[in-house]
């Protein structure tokens, strides 16, 4: 919308150049923000590159900086890289890729504010009659997104802050002996200390990241060494009530990802009469058509029934499956359209891949584990501070 925006206006010929940049301040200045909104160009001389290339070249070109501007103003993002964990169960973690003196910043990290955690509450759906569709239903949450994980916050602040430097997020939490710590940015450039003095109200119409934290070493950090920081005590309470008490879904043994399913070629598929689940229900099954000319055309399909499975030749078995081609519904004039479906023969494996169910994978289980990190009582701002809550006391090193 806003490449059209930018294309539209450079075909006014009429309007001299200084009344076009009066109108570009002021669609700047209009008090109703959206993201379209923030996508244009800050300038009026940008809008007028953006005239000559678009948008997406304009901010490209945006982003090349001399040397001597990244040596002075610049952050390092590669002191940490991604790998396996070496703490049990913990998935991946970060790692130093050199040398990290005590006192040394490991990473900046620049912050998107949440003022209201509530946003990150799931759902369950009804179906509104007179909509016609599933809707969100208030009165019944059952969790929240997984955002949460990677966000950090205060039990008397509805505020979220969520990190979006590389790496940081995969580093995980250690209460007896982390080798890292968060602190204030003290760099103007990312971080608005006066931010800090604001009431919550202020972020309501704050549209862009004003705070940043700086990931800092506590001790010396050795080349591979994993970083590691203390999340806090309402953080670990948390983590070990949830170990204490976590039951597992009902016919979790028999679930397979579907990443695990799509590499795996070798294994025969099941059939409807060895599994009429089909997987199960968080799994998707779908088959990409191409060139088959079974009177379907050439597209990706929804497979309704893994029907048959024929003997293994040179490239493995071959299966029938029932697809769906159109799904049923109503048309435009108000009529019932009867779903279609189509039987394929002789699909080999390759052509069949596994997905997870919209809101069905891993990460939407009921009762998965969800909790923000704890920013430390010390450092987080009075003026934030707009709930209720228990005696928080627990300062971290």
């Amino acid at each position: 919308r806003m490449e059209k925006m930018i294309e539209s206006i450079a075909t006014i010929d009429e309007i001299n150049s200084t009344v076009l940049a009066d109108v570009w301040d002021m669609i700047l200045q209009s008090p109703y923000k959206s993201r379209p909104l923030r996508a244009l160009p800050k300038t009026f001389q940008l809008a007028q590159r953006a005239m000559e290339v678009g948008i997406k070249q304009t901010e490209v070109e945006q982003t090349i900086l001399p040397v001597d501007y990244l040596e002075n103003h610049g952050k390092c993002l590669d002191n940490i890289r991604p790998g396996n964990s070496t703490i049990d169960h913990a998935g991946r973690g970060a790692f130093a890729t050199r040398f990290l003196a005590s006192g040394s910043l490991i990473a900046p990290v620049p912050l998107l504010h949440i003022p209201d955690r509530d946003v990150l509450q799931m759902y369950e759906e009804r179906f509104d009659e007179e909509v016609g569709y599933l809707v969100r239903d208030a009165s019944r949450p059952f969790g929240k997104q997984l955002l949460l994980n990677y966000c950090f916050g205060h039990n008397q602040s509805s505020m979220l802050l969520c990190p979006y430097s590389y790496g940081v997020q995969l580093i995980n939490h250690n209460s007896e002996s982390p080798n890292a710590k968060i602190i204030w940015s003290e760099d103007p450039m990312y971080h608005n200390a006066s931010w800090l003095e604001e009431p919550m109200s202020f972020f309501d119409n704050a549209w862009s990241s004003g705070v940043a934290f700086e990931y800092i070493a506590l001790r010396d950090i050795e080349e591979g060494e994993e970083v590691t920081i203390n999340y806090g005590k309402d953080w670990e309470d948390a983590w070990n009530e949830h170990l204490n008490s976590w039951m597992p879904e009902e016919g979790v043994e028999s679930y397979i990802p579907p990443r695990v399913l799509n590499a795996d070629e070798t294994t025969p598929l099941r059939t409807h009469d060895e599994d009429p689940t089909m997987y199960g229900n968080a799994i998707d099954v779908h088959c990409n058509v191409k060139g088959y000319s079974q009177g379907v055309a050439d597209g990706e399909y929804i497979v309704l029934s893994i029907v048959d499975r024929s003997g293994q030749g040179e490239t493995g078995y071959l299966y029938t499956l029932r697809v769906l081609l159109e799904p049923g519904g109503t048309d435009k004039e108000g009529y019932k359209v009867e779903a279609k479906h189509a039987i394929l023969r002789n699909v080999p494996r390759k052509a069949v891949t596994f997905y997870h169910k919209k809101y069905r994978s891993e990460m939407f289980v009921e009762g998965t584990f969800r909790h923000e990190m704890m920013i430390d009582d010390i450092m987080f701002p009075d003026a934030w501070r707009n709930l209720d809550s228990v005696e928080y006391n627990v300062n971290f090193p």
